[in-house]
């Protein structure tokens, strides 16, 4: 199963410390395999393909302008041909590749860095927010419960902010396919 968030997405929505992350790593796996599971299962609702299956991630190997027809990465063999991607958010779409070079790129939109992030799937980038907002209600939901007793006093309005901007924008992705 692929996962759309990290530890560390989850973690910074949170705002734990690095201590505090390495104390609650377990249990925000937990909830990032959660969450991971509401996302396909809302995708399936409306009749899509889940989009784990859509998702592969490298960097961008040396920095590239806006409007490039070719895009380098560090590891180009997980990437399909054609396919629709962003980079560090910036949506675009690409019809060949050679190695570890996307070809016939289109629609990149702004200049980019080298080492930042590249992902196959339009959506990865939302997906990944949406998950931590899912997941970080999942964790601020379990340690309610085994703070409290059973009550949802601490952090309790925090998780419900958390979840539904997480559903609700999960939701739309789901319902449109598309962020085009």
């Amino acid at each position: 199963m692929t996962y759309y968030c990290t530890t560390s997405d989850v973690s910074d929505r949170l705002g734990l410390d690095s201590g505090q992350r390495t104390r609650a790593t377990s249990r925000i796996n937990s909830a990032i395999r959660r969450s991971t599971v509401d996302i396909d299962q809302e995708f399936r609702y409306y009749g899509r393909d889940t989009p784990s299956r859509e998702t592969a991630e490298t960097t961008l190997d040396g920095a590239h302008a806006a409007g490039t027809t070719t895009i380098d990465v560090a590891s180009g063999g997980a990437f399909g041909v054609p396919g629709n991607g962003n980079v560090d958010g910036d949506s675009f779409a690409w019809t060949g590749k050679a190695g570890n070079q996307l070809t016939g790129v289109t629609g990149l939109s702004a200049d980019h860095a080298s080492g930042v992030t590249v992902q196959q799937g339009e959506m990865a980038h939302i997906l990944r927010e949406v998950c931590a907002d899912i997941a970080a209600a999942y964790y601020l939901e379990d340690e309610a419960v085994f703070q409290t007793g059973g009550g949802f006093e601490d952090g309790g309005l925090r998780s419900n902010v958390l979840r539904e901007r997480g559903l609700g924008n999960l939701r739309r992705l789901a319902h449109l396919g598309t962020v085009d």
